[in-house]
């Protein structure tokens, strides 16, 4: 027979397992917006030692999720790791039809945003759309085994229909 003490434990960890966090719980991934600011953080090396790193590429791909409307990508910029704008990456805007993707390459000889670099890009629709999911890859490009990771963006500004 359990002891009490231990069936609460268990109880509470089995609550802390089914538990999910509040912004992706309360987010409504079919709404549809008219735009949206999004976040993405990016790595131009990481570190495996106090002395030593390897560098890496990042790709920055935004897809467009919505079968059915067209998003334009009005601004992608990237920025260094204090926050400082280092290029526009797009010279016009850009349409993405349905489910079309975009990427731009930071190439792994591009240390210029730091450790913490970032991707900042705003879409918007005339008619409303599926959020798209933007994130960067990196990877060291090295041929051989080296770090590869993704990051994920974050809306941080979104503009709905009134």
């Amino acid at each position: 027979m359990l002891k009490r003490s231990t069936c609460l434990g268990l109880l509470a960890g089995s609550l802390l397992l089914f538990q999910t966090p509040m912004d992706v719980q309360s987010q409504d991934f079919t709404e549809k917006v008219l735009g949206e600011t999004i976040y993405v953080p990016a790595y131009s090396r990481v570190f495996s030692h106090p002395n030593r790193s390897d560098l890496l590429a990042a790709t920055l791909a935004i897809h467009n999720v919505d079968p059915e409307a067209t998003i334009t990508l009005q601004q992608v910029d990237y920025h260094n790791e204090e926050g400082t704008l280092l290029r526009t990456l797009l010279d016009a805007p850009v349409d993405l039809a349905p489910l079309q993707s975009k990427t731009v390459l930071i190439p792994i000889n591009d240390t210029s945003g730091g450790v913490g670099a970032n991707f900042l890009l705003v879409w918007s629709s005339d008619s409303g759309a599926l959020s798209p999911i933007a994130e960067a890859i990196m990877t060291s490009g090295s041929g051989g085994p080296g770090p590869s990771f993704t990051s994920r963006g974050r809306v941080i500004k979104r503009q709905t229909a009134q």
